[in-house]
């Protein structure tokens, strides 16, 4: 007996679920971007948001020693957020497309929590520590 019938369901991240990975820091922010964009097999737009991601990093490791003592960190990670949760909404599946979808279903949660703590360490590690390197070579002073 053979199964004709196309029954696989594809699992995708929602807007909320690709805004709470924003907390994962930039690579967080690209990484759920990137991730939908794969999932739903928009070639180009993964491919720009790959290139843009890498830009948006370099940016922010050279823009850095520039930002004001007196803004908070937290106000970074809210603006990860709030880009993340727009662009999804914009360029990807609603929460109600998804519910509606024979073909998508939602990530669990807990996946969206472990990687978004894994981006969290990638993010700190791709932005320090490029900072701390600039930072002793002189080419940043203190």
């Amino acid at each position: 007996m053979v199964n004709t019938q196309n029954t696989a369901i594809t699992r995708i991240y929602s807007p909320r679920q690709v805004a709470c990975g924003a907390l994962g820091g930039p690579v967080g922010l690209i990484y759920f971007l990137w991730a939908n964009f794969a999932i739903m097999k928009k070639d180009n737009h993964t491919k720009l948001t790959a290139v843009l991601g890498v830009v948006f990093i370099i940016g922010l490791i050279f823009s850095a020693p520039f930002v004001p003592p007196n803004i908070p960190g937290l106000a970074f990670t809210g603006l990860y957020v709030v880009l993340a949760f727009l662009m999804s909404r914009r360029f990807h599946l609603n929460n109600n497309e998804i519910v509606a979808s024979s073909e998508y279903t939602f990530h669990s949660s807990f996946r969206v929590f472990c990687i978004t703590v894994i981006c969290f360490w990638a993010s700190y590690i791709v932005v320090a520590g490029p900072l701390h390197l600039l930072y002793s070579i002189g080419f940043f002073t203190v």
